[in-house]
């Protein structure tokens, strides 16, 4: 159908709403009465839901943990499944990451793309086509969750202890097009050593992204070694390293680039810079020996080689290495590592594979956390489906679903798929700093997200 005349109408509002929602700073943060994940998380999904209800969707609040906006009267229901929660914004942004701009005609904000930007498109397509008044033969139901980003613990209360039945069938605008009908596993875990004496050590804010900065404390006596080796490190390692003499010790400071931890290629990890720097000092006691095992089982390798668990397959390609975070707690020194799984391995394949690895070094595996592969036919008539109607919209005739790493909300349910919102060409900035989204793309997103409804739901 023709929606071009209604996009355009509802253009403004459209900005407005992704600019009213990014303003609320939704990262996870401590619970508190009737808050789960904290106290932004959950303004978020109320702005959103209050939205919904303005348009005159029925909506409703499973307490504060997800929410769902819907219309309809159908037997069978399509799932629209979207998050309000948001990564950590880091250092260095073109404007304040929760007071959006538009700049060159790209709307800066944390969570323009990943993922408030399209829950706004797909919660005005529905608004369009309900006052258009087409007839579908579904119920349409757009599901809010309130913690994506970390655990799931939205999801696993809504369809699990609120029993909420499963859509039909579903799709998530979290991803990139034209389609992910296969997505890897997801293993997340702590690689931890005990500690003998005091350190200071840190680097990156999350676990599934490639860590911006890392921050290590050195004696003072590193100095000229490490300005002698400064050059070689940074061509290496492609970071820059900043040093602070104190009364304490060195301050040294390695700077890198973040990306999502499904695809590490696309940054430069502080962290693996750090290591690399102290392992050049040949250090004795706890630093020393975290950096030798960290340059001999991880080091630049980000495909888990070193570490024993090199899988990959024909349909999904290879396991992705990342190390998220380092921390020093409770007397320990702590790597938390996101691992994506190719589709015909376990999570627990790997979990072996690296245990095995680490048995006679200071590290142990602890605090481990799974989701396995997912794989959808793609002669289903979700996934053809919605092929069609991104080839008829985008002219990319020659398109083919794709396998992807990431991690989306395709994984609660049966019978979803990741479809969009990120086109080809367009810059992936999600989990970094600078997230933009192109204004002019909004056009193409609602275009895609309302055929997308209709054709499912007809």
């Amino acid at each position: 159908m023709n929606f071009k005349q209604s996009i355009q109408a509802e253009k403004e509002n459209i900005i407005k709403s992704i600019c009213q929602l990014v303003s609320i700073p939704s990262t996870e943060g401590r619970p508190a009465c009737g808050m789960p994940f904290g106290k932004g998380p959950a303004k978020a999904l109320q702005y959103v839901l209050d939205l919904g209800r303005n348009m005159g969707f029925h909506v409703e609040n499973f307490d504060n943990y997800a929410g769902h906006i819907e219309f309809g009267e159908g037997e069978k229901t399509l799932g629209i499944l979207c998050h309000a929660d948001v990564v950590p914004c880091g250092e260095g942004w073109i404007c304040d990451p929760y007071v959006p701009e538009i700049i060159d005609g790209i709307l800066y904000g944390r969570g323009v793309l990943d993922d408030k930007g399209p829950l706004i498109v797909c919660l005005y397509a529905m608004k369009i086509l309900k006052d258009l008044q087409i007839p579908l033969g579904k119920k349409v139901r757009l599901i809010v969750g309130t913690n994506e980003e970390t655990n799931w613990g939205c999801m696993d209360y809504y369809f699990n202890q609120k029993h909420v039945p499963f859509p039909d069938l579903a799709f998530t605008p979290d991803a990139e097009f034209p389609l992910k009908y296969a997505e890897k596993g997801v293993l997340q875990y702590e690689l931890t050593m005990p500690l003998t004496g005091e350190i200071s050590f840190s680097g990156g804010n999350a676990v599934n992204s490639v860590p911006e900065t890392a921050n290590v404390l050195l004696p003072s006596s590193c100095l000229s070694d490490l300005l002698a080796n400064q050059s070689a490190l940074e061509k290496e390692y492609g970071c820059k390293l900043d040093m602070l003499a104190s009364e304490d010790g060195i301050h040294l400071t390695v700077s890198g680039t973040a990306a999502h931890a499904a695809r590490p290629e696309m940054g430069i990890n502080a962290i693996t810079g750090a290591m690399a720097a102290v392992d050049s000092l040949h250090l004795q006691g706890d630093l020393g020996a975290a950096a030798d095992f960290y340059m001999k089982y991880i080091g630049k390798d980000l495909s888990g080689q070193h570490i024993g668990a090199g899988f990959s397959d024909n349909e999904s390609g290879s396991l992705t290495f990342n190390v998220g975070k380092v921390t020093v707690r409770d007397h320990r020194l702590i790597l938390s590592i996101d691992n994506r799984v190719p589709v015909t391995y376990s999570c627990h394949d790997v979990t072996l594979a690296v245990q095995k690895t680490i048995a006679k070094t200071p590290f142990s595996l602890e605090h481990e956390y799974a989701t396995d592969s997912i794989l959808i036919p793609r002669d289903s008539f979700l996934v053809t489906t919605l092929m069609d109607v991104y080839k008829r919209i985008t002219g990319d005739i020659n398109a083919k679903p794709e396998v992807d790493g990431g991690c989306t909300y395709a994984r609660t349910m049966p019978n979803c798929v990741a479809f969009g919102a990120l086109l080809p060409g367009q810059p992936n900035t999600m989990h970094e700093k600078n997230e933009g989204l192109h204004v002019r793309l909004i056009d193409t997103w609602m275009e895609l997200y309302l055929e997308a409804i209709y054709q499912l739901a007809k």
